[in-house]
């Protein structure tokens, strides 16, 4: 019996086909099934197929780390947050959070000032190279987030965001930076 994913063409062979990958199910099944942490491996399993061929592609294409892609993201949605906020917000070690600081910086990606009301305190905005990585960045996760959820309807989304919004409230009992 051919196994169909190795017969794809070049450009498709990187795309999981998870109905040709009949032995990948069962073993995932097989993994599922009695896991002793059913919704922490769910929400990782889900986040590493996320996120993982974004991150190769932005390794790839734009020279910039997981890390790096992090700050431009949380300074987009929050200008003038620094380093040490970056890391609280985002469950990311603060040696990486900060090594990507460096290195957007050195790119001219972000720049650094001096925070008015504390002197002591580094403050980060994007810039406008910034600006246009990220905006052309930020295409192909929304486009993977929406064929991730395309099975869903709409209710389903909505019910599945009310979820996870109820548990990042609820965070502050189990989420501490490291």
């Amino acid at each position: 019996m051919t196994n169909e994913a190795t017969i794809a063409p070049e450009h498709e062979a990187t795309v999981w086909q998870p109905e040709i990958d009949l032995s990948r199910r069962l073993v995932l099944a097989a993994i599922l099934k009695s896991n002793p942490i059913p919704f922490a491996y769910r929400l990782n399993y889900l986040a590493n197929f996320y996120v993982g061929p974004l991150i190769k592609n932005i390794e790839k294409s734009f020279k910039m780390t997981r890390p790096e892609w992090i700050v431009l993201f949380c300074l987009r949605q929050r200008s003038g947050l620094n380093a040490q906020q970056i890391s609280n917000v985002t469950g990311r070690p603060k040696t990486s959070i900060s090594a990507a600081v460096k290195q957007l910086h050195r790119k001219r990606l972000i720049s650094r000032s001096t925070d008015t009301k504390d002197g002591r305190r580094r403050v980060l905005q994007i810039t406008e190279a910034g600006q246009r990585i990220y905006a052309r960045i930020l295409e192909s996760f929304i486009e993977r987030e929406s064929a991730m959820t395309a099975c869903l309807t709409r209710s389903e989304r909505a019910v599945f965001m009310q979820l996870m919004n109820k548990m990042i409230d609820h965070s502050g009992q189990w989420a501490q930076p490291y």
